[in-house]
């Protein structure tokens, strides 16, 4: 059943006032550094979208066409409803219960007003634009698949920059990307008359919350990059509720044994909250979890108490790891210089 979108618009004017449309480009369009920010909200959105489609069974990818008049972006998360609508029209009214969910419809979203003025939503039943950040209203419908949705975001006129800065944006994804996601396995882009890329993830769980995942990429113009992860997991709660897991990924690498692989020093190490953030750990290896972060999700407060305990989560965890490492053999010369740097930097975590 299709939302009423009039009913909609009129509670969100009576709710944030008819002078929304000046104050949100303030407040909620150029709140990031980067105006392409919005690329790895609609990823987020896109994972916990799949993570709610209950025994699905068909494509995992989501797909970037970038035209010089609009950005389409396409997947097969679970189909908009009414909550749906009500959230991405509101400001800071997520739908979502489940702690784990990364993305956060209200806020957000609205990041996508920094290079538009009416972005369109066409899922399941749904077809509507969004107005001045929080008024939908009816369109005509899309063609597209019956599972599909997709995102129309016409950009602004004359804004021509907008549509290199988000060229330059799908191509600084990479493969890295998809490391932490657990539902979206495929990342596609496409620039008319431009460059095009695509990211692969495949991931088997080899032990108890031990993955190898490997994430492939092919990217117009440059050399393939093939990467192999152990991933380890560690399930975090508030309270009772489940809120997702803290993890510590290794890459590997091949020796001169092709059979045989080593742990490899990475040379950069942001903290990642399911994407990276600015936040430099200085470790030779990633670690990730569900962390606080700032409203601009780039950062992460370090006084935080959640934050605080996460990193105590992480160093029990570490020593999980280096166990499991150490009976397989890979506690050899490379993994120990990642560990050395972990020491200098982070003391907790090899405590």
């Amino acid at each position: 059943m299709t939302s009423d979108y009039q009913a909609i618009r009129l509670e969100n004017e009576r709710r944030y006032g008819t002078d929304i449309d000046r104050i949100g480009s303030m407040l909620l369009a150029n709140r990031y550094d980067d105006r392409t920010h919005f690329i790895f909200e609609l990823l987020q959105n896109a994972e916990d979208a799949l993570a709610r489609r209950s025994g699905w069974m068909g494509s995992r990818s989501i797909s970037f066409c970038l035209t010089k008049e609009r950005l389409r972006v396409s997947h097969f998360g679970r189909p908009f409803d009414q909550a749906d609508v009500r959230g991405i029209c509101g400001i800071a009214e997520s739908t979502k219960e489940d702690l784990t969910a990364i993305g956060r419809f209200g806020i957000g979203f609205k990041s996508v007003y920094a290079l538009t003025n009416r972005p369109e939503i066409h899922s399941g039943t749904e077809n509507f634009v969004i107005e001045k950040f929080v008024l939908p209203d009816a369109v005509r419908a899309l063609a597209r698949n019956t599972d599909e949705t997709v995102i129309l975001i016409p950009l602004k006129e004359p804004d021509e920059a907008g549509h290199d800065e988000i060229a330059t944006g799908l191509g600084r994804l990479g493969a890295s990307a998809l490391l932490f996601l657990r539902q979206i396995e495929e990342i596609h882009w496409d620039v008319d008359g431009g460059s095009s890329g695509s990211y692969l993830r495949e991931s088997d769980e080899i032990d108890a919350e031990v993955r190898r995942v490997t994430v492939i990429g092919l990217e117009q113009g440059k050399s393939e990059v093939d990467e192999t992860w152990l991933v380890f997991s560690s399930p975090v709660t508030a309270g009772e509720q489940h809120a997702g897991h803290v993890e510590i990924a290794f890459c590997l690498s091949k020796d001169d044994d092709p059979q045989r692989e080593t742990i490899q020093r990475v040379e950069r190490s942001p903290l990642v909250s399911f994407f990276p953030t600015v936040v430099e750990t200085h470790l030779g290896f990633l670690v990730q979890g569900p962390y606080r972060t700032t409203p601009s999700r780039d950062n992460v407060p370090r006084n935080d108490p959640w934050n605080q305990h996460l990193v105590g989560e992480t160093a029990s965890l570490m020593g999980k790891a280096l166990r499991w490492l150490r009976d397989r053999e890979l506690l050899e010369t490379t993994a120990f210089l990642c560990l050395l740097s972990t020491a200098e930097q982070n003391p907790s975590l090899v405590a």
